[in-house]
């Protein structure tokens, strides 16, 4: 019941534009905007009790229950509250936000940032409609991207965040752009479909602002647009790029390419015939065989005097699931004859048994993410993430609350700077899955992100992360 009440929380917070505040009435604390009405956005002290709140902000327990549900069953530290903003009436019965800055025109300037306050929009595929996990990655990201916020916020940056609630067509895309809901947007993020995608790069260009698509490796309008910004590398530059590599690295590898059955794939129709060419051109031998449950034809052709590379033809996860056990098995009877095997990205999301098993056949995975979860940064987000939402990240590939924050991480230190009179160099806080060097496709189009890894779990049980640009 208590995760349901979350949820509910978690979708009216999609539903509204909000902006950050600098001038707040109760210091260091964010005002945003739900639904029309204004909240503070609070997280709660070690040892603070729901009455001091109250007190604190001058509101009931019922108004803050109203907002937050999920405290019914106690409150912690950490947790994040919207608390309401109290209205103040003035004699001529005009309503003054406490909290919120009423100066017009231009907003008042900071110390490092210029006066005209910069805005990026997110535009979400968040709808009633979809599906519960399709709605819970994109929330995720959402999530992920406040927290970026939050951070670049503590380095005094100014800048407002819209976010839209889009659904996957265009009618609300156009009704924002018709009613001048993106007027003020500097960058705009979005687009799931190519409709959407193909509706916010003419608004992009016919009003000279960024527009970055986060979620798409093929971008049709990228080569004729110079203000889209794709943040996934293309597959035919990446295809390019690995194919490349591939075959520099195996010319003494015995290279197997199994074959487990079509499933018209980009990886299996586009990737493995140009690998194969590639290898042809360089006259590098390959055998082709096909999958069989006891693995007798893959037998005949392995060597014990050359490392094996073996390249799997499928994206099926349950086909892969099934050649990874039957590999593993194989290597553990047969010792003297050492695999190596390419795998996909989403092989990533693999729980922790067949993650084993990726060490034991000495693994290369091609990916455009990879979060290190060694690494402080990426646990200290893992755990901010839980404190503030109370859940964990989704299981999936990538993990999209690291990509919301990587996003916000690295563009919107650059969209406050293009708006600045007085900084020099934008601060920058680090990236926790991807990467970011932008290369522009043709003279008169947009760019587009270079980086992609190449992951390798070795036979010693560790990690070598092999960056392509």
């Amino acid at each position: 019941m208590e995760k349901s009440k979350k949820n509910i929380l978690i979708l009216f917070l999609l539903l509204f534009s909000f902006t950050f505040v600098s001038n707040a009435q109760i210091k260091d604390v964010p005002v945003v905007k739900i639904f029309e009405k204004n909240y503070y956005k609070y997280d709660v002290r070690h040892r603070e009790t729901l009455y001091s709140i109250c007190k604190k902000f001058n509101v009931t327990e019922a108004e803050i229950l109203s907002m937050n549900p999920f405290i019914i069953n106690g409150l912690k530290a950490n947790q994040t509250l919207m608390i309401p903003v109290k209205i103040t009436k003035i004699s001529n019965d005009k309503e003054i936000i406490i909290g919120k800055n009423n100066s017009k025109g231009k907003r008042k300037k900071s110390a490092n940032i210029a006066v005209d306050m910069p805005r990026i929009t997110l535009i979400l595929p968040f709808t009633q409609e979809a599906d519960a996990g399709t709605n819970d990655k994109y929330i995720e990201f959402y999530e992920g991207f406040l927290l970026a916020v939050d951070s670049l916020k503590s380095l005094g940056f100014s800048f407002e965040v819209q976010a839209l609630e889009s659904g996957t067509n265009t009618e609300f895309i156009n009704n924002a752009i018709v009613t001048g809901k993106l007027k003020e947007t500097d960058y705009c993020i979005g687009g799931v479909t190519p409709e959407q995608v193909s509706m916010l790069s003419k608004w992009a260009k016919k009003n000279q602002r960024m527009f970055i698509v986060p979620f798409s490796s093929n971008v049709s309008e990228l080569d004729s647009n110079p203000y889209i910004v794709q943040t996934i590398t293309p597959r035919d530059y990446m295809y390019d790029r690995l194919v490349d590599h591939i075959a520099g690295q195996l010319d003494e590898s015995n290279i197997v390419f199994l074959n487990a059955g079509a499933d018209n794939s980009d990886f299996q129709t586009k990737l493995i015939p140009q690998l194969k060419s590639k290898l042809g051109k360089k006259g590098i031998p390959f055998s082709e065989i096909a999958d069989d449950e006891d693995l007798l034809d893959l037998n005949k052709v392995l060597k014990d005097t050359k490392n094996n590379y073996i390249i799997p033809s499928t994206e099926s996860v349950n086909k892969t699931n099934q050649i990874i056990s039957r590999l593993s098995t194989y290597q553990i009877a047969h010792p003297e004859k050492k695999i190596s095997l390419l795998g996909q990205p989403d092989w990533q999301a693999m729980n922790k048994s067949f993650l084993k098993r990726l060490y034991e056949l000495d693994t290369y995975i091609y990916s455009n993410f990879y979060a290190d979860y060694q690494q402080q940064d990426v646990r200290n987000f893992q755990i901010q993430y839980t404190q503030n939402f109370g859940k964990n990240l989704l299981s999936n590939y990538p993990k999209y609350g690291m990509m919301g924050y990587d996003l916000a991480a690295y563009f919107i230190p650059r969209m406050v700077l293009e708006k600045s009179d007085s900084m020099e160099k934008a601060l920058s806080i680090s990236p926790l899955q991807n990467d970011f060097l932008f290369n522009a496709k043709t003279r008169t189009g947009g760019s587009y992100n270079k980086v992609f890894y190449i992951i390798h779990y070795t036979r010693n049980n560790t990690v070598e992360l092999i960056p392509l640009k």
